[in-house]
C-alpha cells in the first residue's frame, strides 16, 4: 500500500460535474479516530478532520467556474476544489495548518498532472499571504465560532479587486454570528441552498459567494444552482425559520 505522510493511502476518482478528478484519500480512516478519547478524555487528541472528504467540498467543486487565474483554497484538507480550479488552468495555493494535509494534496496534484500549484503550511487566518486572488475558496471551514472574525478578515484582505470568494456551510453548528462579522469586514454576501445525502441522511449545504462591499454582484452561471438566499445588512441566516430551511431541503 502506498504511504502519504504516515498514512496508507488509496486513490479514489471523483467526479466533478462531469470532470474526473483523481485523488489520494487515507485508507480506512475510522481506524484513526480514537472515539473512547474523544468522549472520555479531558484534553483528547484530535482527529484527523483534514482526511474526510466533505460533503461541502464536493459542493465548492462543482461550483468552481472556469477562466479563474489565481485561486487559494483555505483549510483545504484533501484538496478537491483547488484541485478542479487547478485543472481547469489556474494557478493556486493550497493552504491547511496540518502538513499531512498538504503532502496528501501535493500526490494528488502530481497524479493529475496540473502545474503552478503552492503549498503554504500555515493556519487560515495567517497575515502572512500577502497576496491578493481572483478566486478564494474555503470548505465547511466554519465550525469554531472563535474563528469567524479571524476567517471574516482573511477574507477581506486575500481578495483581488473584482474578486470573489466561494465558501461553503453545512451549518454543523449556529454559523449565524460569521455572516454579521462579513459585514463588519467591508464584504458582502449571498447565498444557494445545495440539497445532498450524507451517510443516508438529507442535508442541505449552502454555497456562499462573497465580495468586497460596492463590488457587483458575481455571474453565477455554471454550477452553482440552488433555492437563492439574498440578505442585506443585518439580517443573519440564524434568524431563518427552520420550517422553510426544511422545506427547501
Amino acid at each position: 500500500m502506498v504511504t502519504i505522510a504516515g498514512y496508507g493511502a488509496e486513490c479514489h476518482r471523483v467526479d466533478v460535474a462531469g470532470q474526473h478528478v483523481d485523488l489520494w484519500r487515507v485508507a480506512d480512516l475510522e481506524r484513526h479516530v480514537d472515539r473512547t478519547a474523544l468522549l472520555g478524555a479531558e484534553d483528547p487528541p484530535e482527529p484527523p478532520y483534514w482526511a474526510h472528504l466533505w460533503s461541502g467540498a464536493l459542493v465548492l467543486a462543482a461550483a468552481i467556474p472556469e477562466g479563474a487565474r489565481s485561486v487559494i483554497e483555505l483549510g483545504c484538507g484533501l484538496g478537491l476544489p483547488g484541485l478542479v480550479a487547478a485543472c481547469r488552468g489556474a494557478r493556486v495555493t493550497f493552504v491547511d495548518r496540518v502538513s499531512a494535509a498538504l503532502a496528501f494534496t501535493r500526490a494528488s496534484a502530481r497524479l493529475n498532472r496540473v502545474t503552478g500549484v503552492d503549498f503554504v503550511a500555515a493556519d487560515c487566518t495567517t497575515p502572512a499571504l500577502a497576496a491578493r486572488f481572483d478566486l478564494v475558496l474555503a470548505a465547511e471551514l466554519l465550525y469554531d465560532r472563535r474563528a469567524f472574525p479571524g476567517i471574516a478578515r482573511a477574507l477581506a484582505r486575500l481578495l483581488a479587486a473584482g474578486g470573489r470568494a466561494l465558501l461553503t456551510d453545512a451549518r454543523r453548528i449556529d454559523t449565524g454570528e460569521f455572516y454579521e462579522v462579513l459585514e463588519t469586514a467591508g464584504l458582502t454576501w449571498q447565498a444557494t441552498d445545495h440539497p445532498v445525502r450524507e451517510e443516508g441522511l438529507p442535508l442541505t449545504i449552502r454555497l456562499i459567494e462573497i465580495t468586497a462591499r460596492g463590488e457587483p454582484p458575481p455571474d453565477r452561471g455554471g454550477g452553482a444552482g440552488g433555492a437563492t438566499d439574498e440578505r442585506g445588512p443585518g439580517e443573519s441566516p440564524s434568524r431563518r425559520n427552520p420550517r422553510t430551511s426544511q422545506r427547501r431541503a
